[in-house]
């Protein structure tokens, strides 16, 4: 397709002729480019030149829009990533140390060790579990445990004991 103008056509007088006075008619800077122009060939009067450029800015500016939001976005499933490993990671020394030492350990500070004169520890064991696990089945064994354990750390909490580990043996 040929280029297309626009303008105005006016007659003078003085060389009893007709002067066309136009510019290209153009959907922006795709299509000066695609009929072989230039920015530099529509004249600095021209509003069509002004019309193309904020065109170019406005389009240009809705790229960076566009990306600056995937960023954004990014960042923050990045950001909700570090939160959801932070709480896994303060979830670990909680299970692992007493909540003290967890809280200064996560704080980064030094913890010295010390010692104390006075400890009990108590060592449990299920009787019979070997029989128990014979009669009963798999998930009857898993809910017995899990009830236990979770009464037994009831108890912990309500005596203010710190338990270390509990351990799933046979």
């Amino acid at each position: 397709m040929g280029l297309e103008l626009k303008g105005q056509m006016v007659f003078c007088p003085e060389s009893d002729s007709i002067l066309f006075v136009g510019s290209p008619f153009l959907d922006g800077l795709d299509g000066l480019t695609g009929n072989g122009l230039f920015i530099s060939d529509i004249p600095l009067h021209d509003a069509t030149r002004d019309v193309i450029l904020v065109g170019e800015q406005a389009r240009a500016q809705d790229g960076l829009r566009r990306r600056m939001d995937k960023l954004k976005s990014s960042i923050e499933e990045g950001n909700r990533a570090v939160d959801k490993e932070r709480e896994k990671n303060v979830s670990l020394l909680h299970l692992i140390f007493p909540p003290d030492i967890a809280k200064r350990l996560w704080l980064g500070e030094t913890i010295e060790a010390k010692t104390h004169n006075d400890v009990t520890m108590l060592f449990s064991d299920i009787v019979g579990f070997t029989s128990i696990c014979s009669t009963a089945t798999p998930m009857m064994v898993i809910n017995m445990l899990q009830d236990l354990y979770n009464q037994f750390d009831v108890f912990c909490g309500q005596l203010d004991v710190y338990k270390v580990c509990t351990l799933y043996t046979s």
